[in-house]
This record gives C-alpha cells, structure tokens and sequence, in this order.
C-alpha cells in the first residue's frame, strides 16, 4: 500500500443491492474488510465461523479479512442491502483505538446506536453514484467517519454504553449530578451502589471507562463553564459554586485538563452569540450552549 492508503480507507467498491427471497451468498473469505447496511429488520442470518447471527433489527454488519463467513437472506421477503469494502492501513496495523472492533466478537451493531452511520452509509452511495468532483477522497473521508463511529461504540464510550448501565452505576451517576456543588467524596458516591468503595470504582471504570473521580470532575467543569459563558461572576465565585472550594484548586485543574486558564475561557465567551446565549443545565445527555475547544493552542 503507498502512503494514501495507510492514512485513509481505500475503497475498493460499493453497492446498494436488493437480493431476491432465500438467496444465500458464501460460504466466502474476504481479502479485504466489509461494512454492510440493511436499513430493515430481516430474517436474514450472518453466519460467522459457523456462529449464526440473526438480523432481526436494522443494523450493521462488519466483517474482517480472512474470516468464514455467510449470508442466508430472508426466505419470505426480499432484502436491501448497502456495503462497501475497503482496505484501511489503521485496522491492518491494529491502531489501539479500533481496538474494540478488532475482538472476535465483534460483528453485529444494531442501527439503533449508530443513525450517524447509517446516514454515512447512504451519503456513500450518492457519491459513488454522483461521482462529483474528488468522489474518491469523499467515500475515503466517509469511510473513516463510519469506523471513527462504530469503533465508539465497540468501545463502549460514554454515548453508547449510558442507556445500559448497570442500576448501581447510574444511580451513583445520579448522585453526583445531585450534588456537584457540594463536597461529595466517592465514598459517598459508591454508598448509593451498595458497593464497596473498591469495587464501586472497578465496575464503574469497566462500565463508563472513566474512573468516577474522573466524571465527578468532568461534570463540574462543565458546570463551571456553562457559568463561565453566562459572565456576571468571578473565577472565586465560580469555583465555590461547583463544589471546588478553593479558587486556586479550581483553576490548577482547570489549567490541567482543558490546557488554557479560566480566565482565558472567559474572556473567549465574551463574544455576544456566546454571552447571550440561554443557558439551562441538562445533566451531560445534550451539548447546547457549550463552547467547547478542540485544539486550545489555535486561537
């Protein structure tokens, strides 16, 4: 592969195919990796290695070189489906953040946790069939959108996995966002669980993937920021408001994790589509009325 295809998804065909009643395709092995679409709920049935999987729900199908795999399409009815297969030198080379994609296990995703992917899916077929100005180097970018997406999910972060916490974690989730401006210690969060403090911790990193010190934290400089973009008070003020206590701290942390001052922040709020926006706090499930910065070395 030359240096185009290690650093995106080399694409290698796509289709949006409709397949007559009980058409079964494979037993087959693939040289490349395939992601497949169907947009309905089907009697199909994805055999992988001999293990069935059954596609009764809209969903996605991702499928590795090398491994055995076949489709038994629905008996009753026929069945669309979108796939495109790809090389991507990422996936080869087993980049750590595709990680959760690359286990055995993985093949099935429900549409449900991926209405982005689905919309990818579809785009990729109107540029394929377009073929407009730099098609190729859209369906690549399309393609890595997809993988960023689906490797979220396989990796169970926050987005994805909330819906199914266990009721232990989310009632100490709920806990902390009762209390972000008092100071709670994760002992008190891991009482809620009925959990050992230890083991509180262990099944919360394993479920959220950040420890709860972590979103205690997270949770309250998102606060902190909300309040930052409102203008009206001070750093100190600020600080005692999200259950820091010490201004100092506050802005020690601040400094820490989002790589600028909050006195920086907030002068970067001063802007009026930022100062008059309508703040009301939701608890961490939507992102309206943040400012937040990606790379804060770009002004």
């Amino acid at each position: 592969m030359n240096e185009e295809r290690d650093s995106w998804p080399y694409v290698h065909v796509v289709g949006d195919i409709i397949v007559g009643k009980g058409t079964t395709l494979g037993p087959r092995s693939i040289h490349d990796y395939e992601l497949v679409y169907f947009p309905e709920a089907t009697g199909t049935v994805y055999e992988w290695e001999g293990v069935p999987h059954e596609l009764g729900y809209p969903c996605f199908v991702f499928t590795r070189p090398g491994e055995s795999h076949r489709y038994l399409f629905d008996r009753e009815r026929t069945t669309r489906h979108l796939f495109v297969h790809f090389d991507y030198g990422a996936l080869r080379g087993r980049d750590e953040r595709f990680a959760g994609m690359l286990q055995p296990g993985f093949h099935v995703v429900p549409a449900r946790y991926g209405s982005l992917v689905a919309g990818i899916m579809q785009q990729i077929i109107v540029a394929a069939g377009y073929q407009a100005h730099h098609w190729k180097r859209r369906l690549s970018a399309l393609v890595a959108a997809a993988m960023e997406e689906l490797a979220a999910y396989a990796a169970n972060t926050p987005e994805f996995a909330s819906a199914s916490y266990p009721v232990q974690i989310s009632r100490g989730i709920a806990y902390i966002e009762e209390h972000l401006t008092e100071p709670v210690t994760i002992e008190q969060i891991a009482r809620q669980s009925g959990w050992s403090h230890e083991h509180f911790t262990r099944m919360f990193v394993a479920a959220v993937g950040i420890s709860p010190k972590r979103m205690l934290l997270e949770r309250r400089i998102n606060l902190a920021e909300e309040l930052m973009m409102m203008g009206g008070s001070t750093v100190k003020q600020i600080a005692f408001q999200c259950g820091f206590g010490d201004e100092h701290h506050f802005s020690k942390i601040y400094k820490r994790i989002r790589g600028i001052t909050a006195t920086e922040y907030m002068d970067r709020c001063k802007e009026p589509v930022f100062r008059y926006a309508a703040i009301a706090v939701d608890p961490g499930r939507t992102f309206a009325n943040r400012h937040i910065l990606v790379n804060p070395e770009i002004k």
